[in-house]
This record gives structure tokens, sequence and C-alpha cells, in this order.
């Protein structure tokens, strides 16, 4: 093999050590770019196409009427009332890149959120910070009131509608709410008067809505 030849066999040689490591290079970026989407889409949707149901609710020992005639009014005093706050639709905390995507991005979850006008927060920083962004506050929006809920009361809050009410009999409790397009109402309550109750979410007219989502926190978006 003359010298030419070997130059051109060098060079060859060269060329394709330089194109087999730039695909094994592109080959690993790509393999670490599929696992971080794997990792989002975990946190987005369930692993598999399944049909998820909303949890059965405690059984009311009354019907919503009962309450109505017999409940006796609960004492509240309102924390915050927003009648401009439009709900949004979206909000850049549930974007799957966004940062603690894992707990506040799981679309089944927000779907269930956002089915709910009412939610019930007994107090904790951390219960906050995770009940906060799933009713659709963002930092500029969050309501200021609920920081003058004291450690003795449990704050009821009510998007897109108004608290007329709360009514108890025995131990069921009855928030009795007039739907609105926007805002929001705050209330706080007596502790001892929420525990151990079961609570509803009706129309003035006795029309039963909901069972209000109590705020939890695990750190987690299972």
């Amino acid at each position: 093999m003359n010298r030419n030849t070997l130059y051109w066999v060098l060079i060859t040689l060269i060329l394709l050590s330089g194109i087999v490591c730039h695909y094994e290079f592109r080959l690993a970026s790509l393999i670490s770019e599929n696992r971080t989407y794997s990792k989002r889409l975990a946190f987005l949707e369930p692993p598999s196409p399944q049909i998820i149901q909303p949890a059965v609710p405690a059984a009311f020992p009354y019907a919503a009427g009962e309450i109505m005639k017999r409940g006796l009014a609960i004492k509240y005093r309102t924390l915050e009332v927003n009648d401009k706050w439009v709900r949004p639709i979206y909000i850049p905390l549930w974007h799957s890149k966004a940062w603690n995507n894992d707990r506040f991005c799981y679309v089944p979850r927000l779907i269930e959120n956002n089915r709910h006008r009412v939610f019930v927060y007994q107090g904790g920083g951390s219960y906050w910070f995770d009940l906060s962004p799933n009713m659709g506050f963002t930092d500029d929006t969050a309501p200021m009131g609920i920081a003058f809920k004291t450690g003795d009361e449990v704050a009821i809050i009510a998007l897109e509608a108004t608290i007329k009410k709360i009514l108890k009999y025995e131990n069921q409790l009855q928030v009795v709410i007039e739907p609105a397009r926007k805002g929001y109402h705050i209330v706080a309550i007596p502790q001892r008067d929420y525990l151990n109750s079961l609570c509803q979410v009706v129309t003035p007219d006795g029309y039963e809505i909901e069972v209000p989502l109590i705020a939890y926190s695990n750190g987690s978006y299972q």
C-alpha cells in the first residue's frame, strides 16, 4: 500500500470515527430527551387509558331540604370578597415544564378540581401551597384574606359564588351558595362547628350542587 492510499485510509477512518461519535452523542441525547418526556407524560396522565371515577362521598343522613328546614345557622365571618376575579382555564404552574410540575399538572386531578366551586381549608402552609394553584390562583391573584383565618377556624372558599348562609343539623353541615359568573367569597367558621361533620353545598332553593373539596398535601401528583 503506497503512502497516498494510507493517508486516504486514515482520513476515512478519522471521518468515520467522527461520524460514529456524533451519532452516539446524538443517540444518547435522544435517549435522555425521551426519558424526560416520558417522565413529564407520567405527571400529566395515568400510565394507561382508563376510566377514573370521582370518589364516592359519604352517605348523608338527611336530605338537603331537611337541613334547610331544621338546620341552625352557623355564624361565620367574611375574610374576603372579590367580584372581579375570573377563574382561569389554565395557569403556567399546571404545565409539565413548570417548577414542581409533579405536584400540580396531573390532568385527572385538575379536571376534578375544576368540577368544584367550594373548597375547605383547615390550615397549614403546605396545604395552602397545594390548594391555591389547584383552584386556579397564581402569585398575582392569590387571596390575601386567607391570612386572617385564625388557628381555631376553618376557611370555606366559594369560587364563582357567594356564600349566603351555613346551616348545621346534628353532624351535617350545609353551605348555601348563590352561583355567579366570576369572583370568590371566603369565610371562616369556628373549627368546632366543622370537625367531624359531613359537608355539602346547595343552592338557596335547596338543590344539592356538590361535596366540597378539602385541602390536602402530600407533595405528589398521585
